[in-house]
């Protein structure tokens, strides 16, 4: 199979947006919209915020569809996915698949975006345009009411890069683009799919798309070139600027004991990060030196607290030699480097923070002036963005002030208890017993609570976890009428094989390789090992299918040979309803 990913030209992705909400009231699955309360809304970088959380600069901010997904279950922060002047295959080659494991805390071995830098920024630019549009035909939201952050790295070397530096500018104002242009003549030209946006609210979507940025570094980069970095994107790129701390600030014996006590005795790392990477005493007067240049610029400076944590693979989580660990048994070191720098600036520097939030903690978090908060692990839990909606739902309940003030005694107190608090400890919960055999072509397993009535987000409920839990939404419920069970379709062009599904699956095997599969064309398919269809005809409805190592060109409404009578409905049920994943 392969893994790279294809992005859904924006004609596809809005059709499919409004398809599938008409039909069903979801968007990408999420069945519960999250509708802002304009009394919540805040500020920061002069812009507003309708409330201050959303995803991680990560998988949930790769593509797209993920960015539409999130906003539709309550996210209105985007840390958008890194990049750097590697990327495409080159990147792609460096980052072993499969790449992430959600099961308890999570580890992953990706690092940023594995498209080319300016399909990323296509991406961006595409979800930008799709929010704007969709908060006011759903009533979601104000148009206004959310924001895009930049996320880039890794050295000031490729920072300035033509390529980057047609990104940043790109983001700061995309009116130029071709993109920007492309999506807007489209939705000029389809005015009529919209019942509630006109033709002034397209005409009136900003071409300013980001005025921050987060800065992400390797480890063991020296304090200078983070300094030269922040002071190239504060003076010369004139842009609200953040820098992303790394938990490695704590020193080696402090975190070391700290997973020790919480359970993770079994982590395995060494001292080298902590004597290679940016050190306590140095991070503090570089920190004021940046907050005094972004001063006299009349710009935002702060820290994002906090990056992965790089542990080493010991027990074949994942394939290669180090890995970085985020989620629950970050949070404690995360909130303690938040503690620790708040009590250096007395609660004057202003943070964001990412180092395993969730539902659980969003509220203390924000509520010590913290924020916004972006959230990963969480989202890569059963539940998937609908955790989301819960998270945001929370963060409403805080009060959220302007200025970046961070309550100093809270903070200390919030990292003093994360420290022994249960919810951060290593769980004793066994995993449910897995099924022996691969998940099937069709018919998984029922979901066990799923109630016995007649409504679509309920009856003929699979176990749908790996539906949830894929970033990329490439794992589809197809509900065909002829059938007990709804269907679960994967979708190879939007898969990049991080095997997350895999994790959550009742099966052995993993879902993106063993369910059946939509290729979008013949080489597609050929690039591929699973088993799957491709539509060379839809009105005459001639697919290419392959089942048990074995291919045929039928007619999907005729079931002969490979093509069986229950794969044959599936198959003429996505032509005839699901038409927006064809392409």
């Amino acid at each position: 199979m392969s893994d790279i990913m294809k992005s859904i030209p924006f004609g596809q992705l809005m059709e499919w947006i409004l398809a599938e909400h008409k039909a069903t009231g979801q968007v990408f699955g999420i069945q519960k919209a999250y509708v802002a309360d304009p009394e919540k809304t805040t500020e920061i970088f002069g812009r507003k915020l309708e409330n201050p959380v959303g995803p991680a600069a990560g998988p949930h901010t790769q593509l797209a569809q993920n960015l539409v997904a999130a906003y539709y279950a309550g996210a209105r922060f985007f840390e958008l996915k890194t990049v750097q002047k590697m990327d495409g295959p080159e990147l792609s080659a460096c980052i072993p698949k499969p790449c992430i494991v959600a099961e308890d805390e999570a580890y992953n071995c990706e690092w940023s975006t594995e498209l080319y830098v300016p399909q990323a920024m296509e991406e961006y630019i595409k979800g930008w345009m799709a929010l704007h549009v969709i908060s006011k035909e759903f009533g979601l939201g104000s148009p206004d009411g959310f924001q895009f952050n930049m996320s880039c790295g890794y050295n000031l070397e490729g920072i300035k890069d033509k390529k980057i530096d047609d990104f940043i500018e790109g983001m700061k104002d995309a009116r130029d683009t071709e993109i920007f242009r492309e999506c807007r003549t489209w939705l000029l030209e389809h005015i009529t799919l919209f019942e509630h946006v006109t033709r002034e609210d397209i005409e009136a979507i900003p071409s300013e798309i980001c005025n921050s940025i987060t800065l992400s570094t390797m480890h063991g980069c020296p304090p200078q070139e983070i300094e030269n970095i922040v002071m190239y994107l504060l003076r010369e790129k004139h842009i609200n600027t953040y820098v992303k701390c790394n938990p490695t600030l704590l020193g080696y014996e402090f975190v070391r004991k700290a997973m020790d006590d919480l359970g993770y005795d079994y982590m395995a790392f060494t001292d080298f990060h902590f004597k290679d990477d940016l050190q306590y005493e140095d991070a503090v007067p570089m920190l004021r030196r940046l907050k005094e240049v972004a001063a006299q610029e009349g710009l935002s400076f702060g820290v994002k607290l906090t990056n992965t944590f790089p542990v080493d693979i010991k027990r074949q989580e994942l394939p290669g030699e180090e890995m970085y660990m985020s989620g629950k048994a970050l949070f404690p070191l995360s909130i303690t480097v938040a503690a620790r720098l708040a009590e250096s600036f007395d609660g004057e520097l202003p943070m964001s923070f990412s180092g395993g939030a969730d539902q659980k903690n969003i509220d203390q978090i924000v509520g010590c002036g913290i924020w916004p908060v972006t959230v990963a692990t969480v989202l890569l839990k059963p539940g998937g963005y609908k955790w989301m909606t819960r998270i945001a739902e929370k963060a409403d309940e805080c009060q959220t002030e302007k200025g970046g003030k961070v309550n100093v005694e809270e903070v200390k107190k919030l990292a003093a208890d994360a420290l022994g608090n249960a919810n951060y400890k290593k769980g004793t919960k066994k995993a449910g017993k897995r099924m022996e055999e691969k998940s099937p072509l069709l018919d998984c397993l029922k979901k066990k609570d799923a109630p016995e009535n007649k409504e679509f987000t309920a009856h003929r409920r699979v176990c749908g976890n790996c539906v949830d839990v894929c970033p990329n939404r490439a794992n589809v419920l197809i509900e065909v009428p002829e059938m007990e069970l709804l269907q679960i379709l994967h979708v190879d062009y939007m898969c990049n094989e991080c095997g997350n599904c895999r994790s959550f699956c009742q099966y052995a095997g993993a879902p993106y390789k063993d369910k059946f599969t939509l290729f979008a064309t013949e080489e597609d398919m050929k690039d591929s090992t699973n088993n799957g269809f491709v539509v060379l005809d839809a009105e005459k409805k001639e697919v290419r299918v392959r089942v048990a190592d074995k291919e045929e060109t039928v007619k999907a409404d005729q079931p002969s040979g490979i093509l069986t009578e229950g794969l044959s409905k599936l198959i003429c049920v996505v032509i005839n309803k699901y038409a927006y994943l064809l392409g």
